[in-house]
């Protein structure tokens, strides 16, 4: 008994830098779901001053006042029976620099949207570092090699959008081939959606083959490809993402549903129904070709719990009914093989800066699920928040699987020669 704690207290020692801080602020704290300072992230080296560690914290960390602050959070609303009876999600206010707090870390979620001289500067630096022996680091740790490079491409996608810091995109793309895998390698990745599910660090409920490549027809949930919106559109997330839905009958009422949808029928979506969207890292391979890898690092799942009105007491994501539960994959687990704390599933009250719709809003992960999924005010609320069941998204069945990733491969092409073009390549 006591060898099996002294284990468990070494792996807790190992996953914590010295001093023990937390990586994040704990669940009722004012900044709850932020990045603590004291807290070194080290996703891609042991030794937190590794180059590769400097690129990163450089890049997902970065302290600057929000455009907007959410009034959902806790400290920005007094009465939280009043709050929740109208449109909480959209109540907003200027950001000030009182407002000016650390934001990102390790997540999907990009804070940057550029640098100062100086910092520029230094992060020049850092990429002309990345040679030789830091090269083969990552090559020896291929999904990390991947993760890298995914890194980079989100932050290259990002000085593209917001054109600032144009002269760092020649150096990044530079990095971004150095890094670069053999497709072949890239196809043997590890599953870390499976990984996951077997770690129990997803731990809802989800069919472990949900990304086979088949027909979908054999289980409870059924894939359906849709028109995104430009949040998924993988020449801006550099990712691909694939969509199933499970209606809590059978599938064959889902195929009757979509039937009724496409003859302009109102039908209403029925409680209990559950989604699950997945996204994972496209990568660029060493011929310069856009791929998809195994590398699921975004899991979504949502179900309509009610149809009762918008109020507090109504303990769902939306407070009017419908659920999400996010999980996002930690880089530095995966380095570490620590497949326990692969995925961190996040709370509705979590906070971070969120730039979905261009201006840098502080809110919690709620408030910004809720801006496009909810009952309340939406002229299409017979579809329960599922925006993908709606005719504009044109629904159908996949047939193998594979479309979504071909797409996403074709989509991150053109970010690919958009960057290109940009560095004078």
């Amino acid at each position: 008994m006591r060898m099996v704690v002294y284990v468990i207290l070494l792996a807790l020692t190992l996953t914590r830098p010295t001093g023990g801080a937390e990586e994040r602020y704990p669940v009722g704290h004012p900044d709850q779901g932020l990045p603590h300072p004291d807290f070194v992230l080290t996703p891609y080296h042991e030794d937190p001053s590794h180059v590769l560690n400097r690129i990163f914290r450089t890049s997902f960390l970065v302290t600057t006042i929000p455009a907007e602050v959410g009034l959902a959070l806790p400290r920005e609303h007094r009465d939280p029976s009043e709050f929740f009876q109208k449109p909480w999600y959209f109540a907003v206010r200027a950001g000030t620099p009182a407002d000016q707090k650390l934001f990102g870390g390790d997540t999907r979620l990009l804070s940057r949207d550029g640098f100062t001289p100086e910092e520029a500067k230094a992060f020049t630096n850092g990429l002309r570092e990345v040679d030789g022996v830091a090269v083969r680091t990552l090559k020896e740790r291929p999904e990390l090699a991947v993760m890298f490079q995914h890194d980079l491409m989100r932050l290259a996608e990002r000085l593209l959008d917001t054109k600032r810091n144009q002269e760092l995109l020649k150096p990044i793309a530079a990095v971004i081939r150095k890094v670069a895998l053999p497709s072949n390698q890239l196809a043997l990745l590890v599953p870390t959606y499976e990984l996951g599910l077997k770690s129990k660090s997803i731990n809802s409920d989800l069919p472990l083959d949900l990304l086979r490549m088949e027909a979908p027809l054999n289980g409870h949930y059924v894939e359906l490809l849709r028109q995104s919106t430009s949040l998924f559109n993988a020449s801006h997330s550099l990712a691909w993402s694939r969509v199933f839905v499970a209606w809590p009958t059978a599938p064959k009422d889902l195929f009757l549903f979509l039937s009724s949808q496409s003859k302009g029928q109102g039908i209403e979506v029925p409680i209990g129904t559950k989604s699950i969207l997945v996204q994972g890292i496209m990568a660029v391979d060493d011929q310069g070709r856009p791929q998809a890898t195994p590398l699921a690092f975004d899991v979504r799942v949502k179900w309509l719990g009610n149809r009762d009105s918008m109020s507090v007491e109504n303990r769902t994501t939306t407070r009017d009914g419908i659920q999400i539960r996010t999980y996002e994959m930690r880089r530095m687990s995966l380095r570490q093989n620590a497949y326990d704390h692969l995925f961190r599933a996040l709370h509705d009250d979590d906070q971070a800066l969120f730039r979905d719709y261009g201006a840098l809003k502080h809110t919690t992960l709620a408030a910004q699920c809720a801006v496009c999924h909810r009952l309340h005010d939406v002229s299409d609320a017979n579809l329960g928040g599922f925006i993908t069941l709606g005719p504009s998204a044109k629904p159908r069945l996949a047939k193998t699987g594979a479309e979504r990733l071909r797409l996403a491969e074709r989509e991150v092409q053109q970010f690919w020669v958009k960057l290109r073009k940009a560095a004078g390549d």
